[in-house]
């Protein structure tokens, strides 16, 4: 098993119905090949982790990568994992464009362009802790945030 986080830009601006289409979508094809995980967005910046069998996450992430809603993709950490973070989510989310900062322990805009290349590539670990207070946080609610 194995979990894969990365970021993406979005095409355009996506609104409410947007993303709403986008994670229907994911959840459903996450459903049907066993992956779990995360979304998040922000400013015109995704961020995601998907997490299950290697094969299902890689056929996921390289139809991510063709998907024309989004560009830029890029790969911050893939490695192999005792257990699911999100094992109960087939895709929690959550839209950090209407968020406060205060409402996520440790914040760091990582889905910021700049941070995202000056600090986020060169330490892996601040993508996963952002992941992790988001868990912490959103465990008993999974649900889409607009």
């Amino acid at each position: 098993m194995v979990h894969l986080i990365y970021t993406s830009s979005a095409v355009g601006v996506p609104n409410e119905q947007d993303l709403t289409e986008l994670l229907e979508q994911a959840r459903a094809r996450n459903i049907r090949q066993n992956i779990t995980g995360m979304l998040l967005y922000a400013n015109g910046t995704y961020m995601q982790v998907l997490e299950g069998d290697s094969r299902d996450v890689h056929d996921i992430y390289a139809s991510i990568k063709k998907d024309p809603r989004n560009t830029n993709v890029l790969t911050l950490v893939e490695e192999v994992i005792p257990a699911r973070s999100f094992p109960d989510w087939s895709m929690g989310f959550r839209n950090l464009t209407v968020c406060s900062p205060e409402d996520l322990p440790g914040f760091i805009d990582v889905l910021n362009e700049q941070a995202k290349h000056k600090i986020v590539i060169k330490d892996e670990g601040i993508s996963k802790k952002l992941l992790a207070n988001f868990v912490q946080l959103n465990y008993e609610q999974p649900t889409k945030r607009f």
